[in-house]
């Protein structure tokens, strides 16, 4: 059945918004485990219905809405240096966990600890292409040469948001612009291994 085109009523993108908007506000308010569809539904001022046309469940609506937060990493600029383009992917990654974004914060995190098949989803959906463009930004250093090939080993795309992570999880709070600094240096010092 065609939804009716009454005055006030929320369609497509819009709606979709602000079903990705309650969907967050959802999971900062009650954490994963807690979360249902009825609870976005009421939160979005919308039908439960409304969810399941476009979503099967809350681990597809919770990765769509995710993605919808999550600031689009800054493109490499072939013009400026590595260290540039590294500050540029890890400040992206510092905003997450500074609140700077819609993301529900790292609670969120430890919470998708306990739900094996949505962390693998998010991993696959959210972490590893970010992973990826830091190791895209590393090999671009190599190529230019303005560094040599022992900057790209298997942690090195993984080093910069670990530390930090560990940071956050240490003293509450995200990285100061000068530990963001120390934390490039360390990613592109070659470690022993």
């Amino acid at each position: 059945m065609a939804e009716s085109a009454t005055p006030g009523r929320r369609r497509g993108t819009e709606l979709e918004h602000a079903i990705y908007v309650a969907t967050l506000d959802e999971l900062a308010a009650n954490g994963y485990g807690r979360l249902t569809m009825d609870g976005i539904a009421a939160r979005a001022g919308t039908g439960k219905a409304a969810l399941y046309r476009r979503w099967p469940g809350k681990q597809p609506l919770v990765l769509d809405a995710l993605h919808y937060a999550l600031p689009p990493l800054p493109e490499p600029n072939p013009e400026h240096s590595t260290r540039d383009n590294l500050a540029g992917a890890l400040g992206a990654f510092n905003d997450v966990l500074s609140g700077r974004t819609l993301i529900p914060g790292i609670e969120f995190i430890v919470d998708m600890l306990h739900e094996p098949e949505l962390r693998a989803m998010f991993a696959k959906r959210i972490i590893t292409p970010r992973l990826e463009r830091i190791e895209a930004i590393l090999r671009a250093g190599v190529h230019s040469g303005e560094f040599g090939p022992e900057i790209v080993h298997p942690l090195a795309a993984r080093t910069g948001p670990a530390l930090i992570l560990q940071s956050f999880l240490l003293t509450g709070e995200p990285p100061s612009p000068r530990e963001i600094d120390l934390i490039i240096d360390t990613v592109l010092r070659r470690t022993a291994m």
